[in-house]
């Protein structure tokens, strides 16, 4: 089982949302988290001394690689990114925005930073009710399609599939080899929700398993990859174990996700990873037999009562991330044993 192997624990990269250590992070080092996803620093203790800088600038980045290593983790990914709408548009100030995102890339590579996390999606990832209950009455998040018939027209006006294609490989063809330079890995993360206009008239192209067929296709780079993340690409397909075989024969899953849903793509909510479908046993079988030797983290997870971390954005709060956590190594770790037994 090769790299996929590390005293029976899969590699589990958790995000870390917070400015500065908590609690809650020195439960992750208790239940065996060893590496962070972090987000662009964004607060800074005195800001006397950091407002000149950019979050993408080396200086804050460095500033926040020391403090999330000095928690006891290594920073691994950033899953966060410039702004990036006139970009993905293609509308005027596309230019900065890509340099924005070029020394982002050159300066997690001085710093040793894996793997970046971004999306093509021009209106971002989207639950339209927060405050579901779900089993024990615990609250979840959901979309559903019906309630954005009433939105309002987006800042930027509509767009179309094409365009949105012509910008991502405009894009990838810039930024590739910058990443193949830095020694920092692209991973793409599906729409979310996976389907095709959020809102009416605003298209999105990264919803089907043929998308990110093209996506590796635009620029045929060991760089150019895909963050996994299970809860969408489970509203994508009926067979998610065969999807998930099928990319990482690719070689180019650099980040999974592991998100339980419960529905369909137009209409669907969170639930706790172990409501997921028998699938997700199957699915983690894959990993272990292509040797997959890339981090984890767990995602959108219900909120327990009493929780001591009631973030503000749905799905992050501490306990239910923890239950998906201990959920996540259990089923790794039967999942090597059955190979192991098997082989």
């Amino acid at each position: 089982m090769g790299n996929a192997v590390a005293g029976g624990r899969p590699r589990i990269a958790e995000i870390l949302l917070e400015g500065s250590p908590t609690v809650f992070w020195d439960m992750l080092r208790q239940v065996g988290v060893e590496e962070a996803t972090g987000i662009l620093p964004r607060n800074y203790p005195d800001w006397r001394q950091w407002r000149a800088y950019e979050p993408w600038d080396y200086a804050p980045l460095a500033n926040y690689k020391r403090m999330v290593e000095g928690a006891g983790f290594k920073l691994t990914i950033i899953e966060d990114n410039p702004p990036m709408d006139r970009l993905i548009y293609g509308l005027p100030g596309r230019e900065e925005q890509l340099n924005n995102v070029a020394k982002l890339i050159e300066n997690m590579g001085k710093l040793g930073i894996q793997i970046w996390v971004y999306n093509w999606m021009p209106t971002g990832w989207l639950r339209t009710r927060a405050t579901l209950r779900g089993r024990g009455g615990a609250y979840t998040s959901g979309f559903y399609e019906e309630d954005l018939k009433d939105s309002p027209p987006p800042r930027l006006g509509k767009v179309d599939a094409s365009t949105l294609w012509r910008t991502l490989k405009d894009f990838l063809e810039y930024i590739v080899p910058i990443a193949e330079t830095a020694n920092v890995k692209l991973a793409l993360h599906p729409d979310d929700p996976p389907i095709p206009e959020v809102p009416p008239g605003v298209a999105r192209i990264m919803n089907t398993v043929d998308a990110f067929d093209r996506l590796l296709s635009l620029v045929k780079s060991e760089y150019n990859g895909i963050t996994l993340c299970l809860g969408n690409f489970s509203l994508m397909t009926n067979d998610l174990p065969a999807t998930v075989r099928h990319f990482l024969e690719t070689g180019r899953v650099f980040f999974v996700h592991f998100r339980a849903v419960r529905g369909n793509a137009r209409a669907f909510e969170e639930v706790f990873i172990d409501e997921a479908p028998d699938q997700f046993y199957l699915v983690m079988k894959e990993f272990v037999k292509h040797s997959f030797n890339g981090p984890f983290r767990v995602d959108h997870t219900p909120t327990l009562s009493g929780d001591i971390a009631q973030l503000s954005v749905p799905g992050y709060s501490a306990l239910g991330r923890l239950h998906a956590i201990g959920y996540l190594q259990a089923l790794y770790r039967a999942a090597q044993i059955e190979v192991a037994n098997n082989s």
